[in-house]
């Protein structure tokens, strides 16, 4: 709670669009979901604090995972549930669209407690709970109340997350490419090359991930070349709570690139 109180007085500022005006160099953003059930997700603790970890709650790892990332620095959020489209399992303490708000609140909070040093959330699937606008909004209504700041991680072309959000002034930004969504070593830098063309091109990309060994392996010997192409790894919350720099400043100019939106 101390955490989320000095970035609201220190650095609060009003929400951001998808991605924020270009400051020095291109900016990526990884966050890296779904932990909390393997062992193997403690693996992910020899990349780069940069890599923000999103921790499902309740689950066996959650306390673990959320206390030795706080130690090492890095942002931890919420990966929290939410209804999808698929019949698939939310797991403990997922939203649906037939519950009450004080029901999505209670909830919410739940979660929160079992993902210790939280200082954000993205959803977990809910490609029918983002869209459902009343939902939603008692959901970013108690992100505002709690102090955290909301990653949409887009599931749907439906959400209604961001918006919210905006509408809201809870500090949000969008995921933009998922980076994993097949493993082999191939897509997996087709996925990173985009990135890095999109970061070049808009000044940042945010990039959601999973920790499958592939992932890993990959990351772990990628993310280290980021710096020698000018381009920086950076945490979402300090992608969010950090001021632009000052319109005189002189930018670096962005040659055309392909993107995924």
């Amino acid at each position: 709670m101390l955490l989320r109180l000095i970035l609201l007085i220190v650095f609060a500022l009003p929400c951001f669009a998808m991605t924020k005006p270009l400051s020095g160099e291109p900016k990526i953003i990884i966050i890296l979901d779904d932990l909390g059930y393997r062992t193997t997700d403690l693996s992910a603790f020899s990349l780069p604090t940069e890599v923000t970890f999103s921790i499902l709650p309740e689950t066996p790892l959650a306390h673990a995972i959320a206390q030795r990332a706080h130690q090492q620095g890095r942002t931890v959020m919420l990966h929290m549930p939410m209804q999808a489209k698929s019949d698939n399992a939310m797991g403990p303490l997922g939203l649906s669209i037939d519950m009450y708000p004080a029901t999505i609140t209670d909830t919410l909070r739940r979660a929160l407690k079992s993902v210790p040093y939280a200082v954000g959330v993205n959803n977990h699937m809910g490609s029918v709970f983002t869209g459902h606008a009343n939902g939603m909004r008692t959901f970013m209504e108690e992100i505002k109340r709690q102090g955290l700041f909301f990653v949409d991680s887009r599931t749907s072309v439906y959400t209604k997350g961001h918006e919210m959000a905006q509408a809201l002034d809870v500090p949000s930004v969008s995921r933009q490419i998922f980076l994993d969504h097949q493993k082999s070593r191939l897509f997996l830098q087709q996925q990173f090359e985009k990135t890095k063309a999109l970061a070049r091109k808009k000044g940042s990309a945010v990039v959601i991930a999973h920790p499958y060994p592939e992932t890993l392996r990959f990351l772990a010997e990628s993310l280290p070349t980021l710096a020698k192409q000018g381009i920086r790894l950076t945490s979402v919350a300090d992608f969010l709570y950090t001021p632009p720099l000052p319109s005189n400043v002189e930018l670096p100019s962005l040659s055309p690139s392909a993107t995924e939106e």
